[in-house]
């Protein structure tokens, strides 16, 4: 291994528990709406408390824990995210605005970033992610694809990606993701593998002048072999903690020059929590703070994920982190103790090796 693996995380995040779903949805997009229109949003109480300060804060969590590469905390549903404004700005189906398709959250990070420089003299490594244009075709359209029009779902999320990448002395945007969670578990019908392949390309057209890594995150490795094809996408993804038959041959991503990043630890925290009930743990233990830390798993787990992850991989393992994102588990506490554990093993096995 030339180069030890970074640690990046996936986007998703909890809300702090003083806030609800309902009213920080309404503030993002109030602050949407202002950012598009070019609005001071900083004076508005309403956005400062119930979006702002938690997306910083949440950004603050995962810093804090080590993560290397930080995904923008995704405190919106990552379908909705994307899929409301292209619909309110709308140029013809699918196709949003050139100048309305941002996110939000990369420009209030930068704010972030400018104040973060001032005291550590060094810049934030993000990572930028959108929700891929097949995710996006297969949420509003089900499952027979017309490629003219899952064509401006990726010309959209281009949009994304081209509006939102900062890159200057405060932030470097390190890693543009495209989340594709579907891909490989459905049938897709009426599209052909290499339209697909375009789709993925369209996507990111123009974002690598910029010096960023290109992954996307994939939940099985099942159709790897569409993405493989791709001429911007440098490094696929897999759920290998919670899946160990989610991996390719070594070979095969030395034969299409690929790399990889690997989840290391678990976070599908539903089939988690079931498992601990079937085992006569009780719900009100595991809603504890003891309880909720017994969910993560231990350190010699994550360490033997990694281990095993360098020695399939070598030195095409370019990231490693949890699995997914944390949006589902029960407290922010709770995501910061896991992101943690996951940095203190990665430390370890750096230092050991």
């Amino acid at each position: 291994m030339n180069e030890f693996p970074q640690f990046d995380d996936v986007g998703s995040f909890p809300l702090p528990q003083n806030i609800d779903k309902e009213t920080f949805n309404k503030f993002y997009w109030i602050a949407y709406k202002a950012f598009v229109n070019n609005v001071d949003i900083y004076e508005n109480r309403g956005i400062l408390t119930y979006y702002i300060n938690p997306l910083i804060e949440a950004f603050r969590f995962k810093l804090n824990a080590g993560v290397q590469i930080i995904n923008y905390p995704q405190l919106m549903d990552m379908h909705n995210q994307f899929l409301k404004p292209i619909a309110d700005f709308e140029l013809e189906p699918g196709l949003i605005q050139d100048d309305k398709a941002v996110i939000s959250e990369a420009t209030l990070i930068y704010q972030f970033a400018k104040k973060y420089y001032e005291n550590n003299s060094k810049p934030i490594k993000l990572k930028l992610c959108v929700t891929g244009p097949v995710e996006l075709y297969v949420k509003k359209h089900k499952f027979t694809v017309y490629y003219d029009l899952a064509l401006n779902y990726a010309k959209s999320v281009n949009k994304f990606l081209k509006n939102s990448i900062i890159n200057n002395k405060f932030i470097q945007t390190s890693i543009i993701s495209i989340d594709e969670p579907s891909f490989g578990y459905v049938d897709l019908l009426n599209i052909s593998d290499d339209e697909i392949v375009r789709l993925f390309d369209k996507s990111l057209e123009g974002t690598k002048s910029h010096g960023s890594n290109v992954q996307i995150h994939i939940h099985t490795l099942n159709r790897a072999d569409v993405p493989l094809k791709s001429k911007y996408i440098d490094i696929l993804t897999c759920e290998y903690a919670s899946n160990k038959s989610n991996k390719i041959p070594y070979k095969t991503l030395e034969q299409y020059d690929k790399f990889i990043r690997v989840g290391i630890c678990r976070t599908n925290i539903d089939n988690i929590i079931a498992e601990n009930l079937d085992k006569g743990k009780k719900l009100e233990y595991l809603q504890t703070p003891q309880g909720m830390s017994s969910l993560i798993d231990s350190k010699d787990m994550i360490k033997k994920n990694l281990m095993e992850s360098i020695t399939l991989y070598g030195s095409r393992l370019k990231y490693i982190g949890p699995d997914c994102g944390l949006g589902g588990w029960p407290s922010q506490k709770a995501a910061f103790e896991l992101l943690s554990r996951t940095e203190s093993v990665i430390r370890e096995v750096k230092y050991e090796l």
